[in-house]
């Protein structure tokens, strides 16, 4: 009876035990290990049902929860010599709730709008709108984010082309958003009215049973026109997790007609992601 209550402690203790996934660039992931295919490998993380493919490319090796070693990919050698640094990982607990917002992609039509100054803007707004209108969640400083995108050699107007997985890795947030505003002009619109005044006075003829009044000199006719420049306005927001997956991804054409409608239009995506107060 000693030795089959001994195998059954023991037992017990190998399940609990995980795989464990190595990246080239670092990190570790602890979970299960489904399948290993031609080019990507089939992970569930630990106490989670969802299935992900992850990229052979990206893996250095497998440590399964036997004891096992399978080595993928050699990790590279960090040379001496490289003017490059190794991007800095973080751990996946660390950047749990965190979120970091990239520099939007800004597009028009409009002569003498800088891109470079609005997308850094709408940076600051779309990180500002999250802290009013999220909960849950913290939201990293634009500041903080260019410079982490700086400091790992990712230039801030080509961000979006990196893998969303690995800038959440290196910004050590669990969430990344990426924005697009498209501010097109559509033209102008003028309105107007017109008054007719004149210069003598009126002369009125009276008689006992009616009133007739005639209006005598020479009229003077005034116009007033304002034009405005009419804008057609869209704002798309897509949100990342540091798994890679899509979180949010919403589009919307803003209800102005002004160059600035945009702000509106984005507060409203943002208060209808997952963790917006307009959500449920």
């Amino acid at each position: 009876m000693l030795l089959i209550f001994s195998g059954t402690i023991t037992n017990s203790f190998a399940q609990s035990k995980t795989d464990a996934v190595i990246m080239l660039d670092g990190e570790r992931k602890e979970g299960k290990v489904i399948e290993i295919q031609a080019n990507t490998v089939k992970f569930k993380y630990a106490g989670e049902e969802l299935e992900y493919e992850l990229p052979k490319e990206k893996i250095s090796k497998i440590q399964f929860a036997t004891g096992r070693l399978e080595v993928i990919n050699e990790a590279p050698q960090t040379a001496a010599s490289s003017s490059q640094p190794a991007r800095s990982a973080s751990a996946r607990a660390d950047r749990k709730n965190k979120i970091a917002v990239l520099p939007f992609l800004f597009v028009t039509n409009e002569p003498g709008v800088p891109s470079d100054q609005m997308s850094k803007r709408l940076q600051a707004n779309c990180a500002s709108s999250l802290r009013q209108n999220t909960s849950n969640i913290i939201v990293q400083d634009p500041l903080t984010t260019n410079r982490l995108l700086a400091k790992n050699n990712i230039d801030m107007n080509d961000a979006a082309a990196v893998d969303p997985e690995e800038l959440a890795i290196v910004l050590g947030v669990e969430y990344v958003v990426m924005g697009t505003v498209d501010v097109m002009n559509k033209g102008t619109i003028s309105t107007g009215s017109a008054a007719t005044t004149y210069k003598d006075k009126a002369s009125q003829n009276r008689n006992k049973n009616s009133r007739d009044t005639k209006a005598s000199g020479s009229a003077v006719t005034s116009n007033n026109t304002i034009t405005n420049a009419n804008y057609d306005t869209k704002v798309a927001l897509t949100i990342y997790t540091d798994h890679g997956s899509t979180f949010y991804d919403k589009s919307r054409s803003a209800l102005g007609n002004q160059i600035d409608s945009y702000s509106n239009t984005l507060d409203y995506l943002i208060k209808r992601t997952p963790f917006g107060t307009k959500s449920r």
